[in-house]
């Protein structure tokens, strides 16, 4: 084997609105994430200056693959300070190569730094989801509870 062909790198970094804008706005419509340009851009712009929200993405030779975002709420119920995982997305072709792992293993270290005892996402239970759900209880999530909506009027 040549030791001079390097393997491509992947890296996790804070999102840039000016480059990371057309990946993130295509990672979340491959989940079917109704969106659209100019909705991601706020949320990227705003995720860029609010110190409780985060977004990262995961690049592999300079081509956003993934990415996950954060927002750190706190619990009036308990006197904890959580991280919510609001969005984990990696591209079908790169699925199954521990990215997603990565991404959350990043997502843990902001957590703490920002003083969050919990990290916890919400995901439907739509049968398709399935997959995903084994992936989140085989890094070390657990199954809790019941998520319960109503829509404001």
């Amino acid at each position: 084997m040549n030791s001079n062909i390097l393997a491509p790198a992947l890296q996790i970094r804070k999102s840039n609105c000016e480059c990371d804008l057309e990946a993130v706005t295509a990672l979340m419509r491959e989940l079917n994430y109704p969106t659209t340009i100019n909705v991601m851009r706020e949320r990227i712009q705003a995720s860029e200056n609010n110190p409780k929200l985060c977004t990262m993405v995961a690049e592999l030779d300079g081509k956003v693959i993934g990415m996950v975002a954060l927002n750190q709420v706190r619990s009036f119920a308990r006197s904890e300070t959580a991280t919510q995982v609001s969005a984990l997305i990696v591209s079908k072709e790169h699925r199954g190569q521990g990215i997603g792992k990565r991404l959350i293993r990043n997502a843990e270290e902001w957590s703490k730094a920002q003083g969050s005892q919990t990290l916890f996402l919400i995901s439907g239970n739509r049968v398709e989801r399935a997959p995903a759900h084994a992936f989140y209880e085989h890094i070390g999530f657990e199954k809790i509870g019941y998520q319960f909506v109503r829509k404001l009027k």
